[in-house]
């Protein structure tokens, strides 16, 4: 009997896992902030006493409201947050998300993997090519920053100097990942300007020459209609020119404009801001992107104390619950995200000060365990929240990443150790450095590493071989 009460008593704990609440809460978890505002906009539409805080400030109309609060110390970096303690009609399961669970997850992350779907948009298209084009988890970094920085227009606008020093990485380096990320499809994206854009897509169709390449080149004296300079500068006829126009005109201006979904077209807006103030490093919600659900209680109490049918009550009395466990689930969702974000930040202060070469290893188990949470929970809110720093806007997926053992007190991430040996190689003099004394000089600095894994990451960052390399320096000289 004991074995079948504990069987019941697990089958009991999982279908609490699976209730309609908790399925909410969950979907919650997994939307960022602009997501989120779609999702609260169709409940609105589905449930009567739901409304969004729109700021005005009609104190009498506020009195009939509940509404979702998360009071933050914006002032201090502590991960501890208060929540308004509200009372709902519905069963308390404000810790629906911590280890106090004993429950398995796996039927709860099944259901997750079922219904999440994704619609491909123009930066999902260019991510795929980055995994698929880049091996080496810097190169891959980079890439996914210079997409994060597109215009809607597929070009890139950013000054390339101030985006170095942003992400802490030499300019040469980032022009090497751009110079491949211009082969991408489609043909155009990522060109600095329009002249750029037509060059790269009348190169791909054979049909670019030197006299259209230098009527691309001269776009401003076609626009002041100096016919007679053009032909002169193209070395060409007048008939020739319009022939040239046309070919032009057949090039795409907006190299993203043929995708229906274009994500960058919207303002890019992250869930999570960081900035330091004096010494500390401070993280916020973005607020300028958390929708504030209220729920009208004066409106719910006007129609209850009405001589309605017992369907009437009971429909009425299920849409006031839902709408209090949504304030619940979303001030939880606001909650853990704080307390994570903060603690991922606490470990990457050395990534904050010092730049991308001093990313610090981790997995979800250290932000799980630190916060006494699921990893399952720590995945949903990392896998598609965005935080911005003072070293750009990054994915909190970004931040995890292998780790390679320290002789010091810390371990170091691959990504770092990739970093150091580049650069270790970039500043090699008259004698090329060997794998073997490239581990010497890693040792020196604190990390242990063996010499077939800086042959394996040095592989992965297509460089040569010191013998190759030597040759190669002969041959320029």
């Amino acid at each position: 009997m004991a074995k079948l009460s504990q069987i019941q008593s697990t089958k009991l704990s999982q279908n609490i896992a699976l209730t309609p609440q908790l399925i909410q809460a969950i979907k919650l978890f997994e939307l960022n902030n602009i997501e989120l505002d779609e999702y609260i906009n169709k409940e609105i539409i589905d449930n009567p006493f739901l409304d969004k805080d729109n700021g005005s400030n009609d104190e009498d109309n506020d009195k009939n409201y509940d509404e979702n609060i998360l009071s933050v110390n914006n002032s201090s970096t502590e991960s501890e947050i208060h929540i308004s303690n509200q009372e709902s009609p519905i069963d308390d399961q404000s810790n629906i998300f911590d280890n106090s669970y004993g429950g398995d997850n796996s039927e709860i992350n099944n259901y997750i993997e079922e219904t999440v779907s994704f619609k491909k948009s123009s930066k999902d298209f260019l991510i795929e090519q980055v995994n698929i084009t880049f091996e080496n988890e810097l190169d891959k970094q980079i890439a996914f920053q210079l997409i994060e920085n597109l215009e809607g227009s597929g070009f890139l606008k950013i000054s390339l100097k101030d985006f170095s020093i942003d992400i802490g990485i030499e300019e040469s380096k980032i022009n090497k990942v751009l110079s491949r990320l211009k082969k991408f499809e489609p043909t155009g994206v990522f060109s600095q300007s329009l002249e750029e854009s037509f060059l790269l897509q009348l190169e791909e169709r054979n049909l670019l020459n030197n006299s259209i390449k230098k009527l691309i080149n001269n776009l401003e004296i076609l626009a002041s209609g100096d016919l007679k300079k053009l032909i002169k500068i193209c070395n060409t006829d007048e008939n020739e020119i319009f022939k040239m126009l046309k070919t032009i005109r057949s090039c795409n201006p907006k190299p993203l404009s043929s995708f229906d979904e274009n994500d960058f077209d919207d303002i890019k807006e992250p869930d999570v801001i960081v900035k330091k103030v004096e010494s500390k490093w401070i993280v916020e919600l973005n607020e300028n992107t958390l929708p504030k659900v209220l729920v009208n209680s004066g409106y719910y109490e006007e129609l209850a104390s009405r001589n309605l049918t017992k369907e009437d009550k009971d429909y009425l009395a299920t849409r006031y619950a839902s709408g209090k466990w949504l304030l619940k689930a979303l001030e939880q969702r606001s909650a853990t995200i704080l307390r994570v974000s903060r603690e991922i930040i606490r470990q990457q202060n050395s990534f904050l000060e010092n730049g991308l070469a001093y990313i610090k290893p981790m997995i979800l188990k250290d932000i799980a365990k630190e916060l006494d949470l699921h990893e399952s929970t720590i995945s949903r809110i990392t896998n598609s929240k965005e935080i911005d720093t003072p070293r750009g806007i990054y994915s909190l997926k970004f931040f995890f990443s292998k780790a390679i053992e320290s002789v010091g007190d810390a371990d170091i991430s691959s990504q770092s150790v990739k970093i150091k040996i580049r650069n270790f190689i970039d500043n090699e003099t008259v004698k090329t450095l060997s794998d073997t004394k490239l581990k010497d000089l890693l040792h020196e600095t604190g990390i242990k590493i063996a010499r077939r894994t800086i042959t394996k990451y040095r592989e992965e960052m297509n460089i040569p071989s010191s013998f190759e390399r030597k040759k190669i320096r002969k041959l320029k000289i």
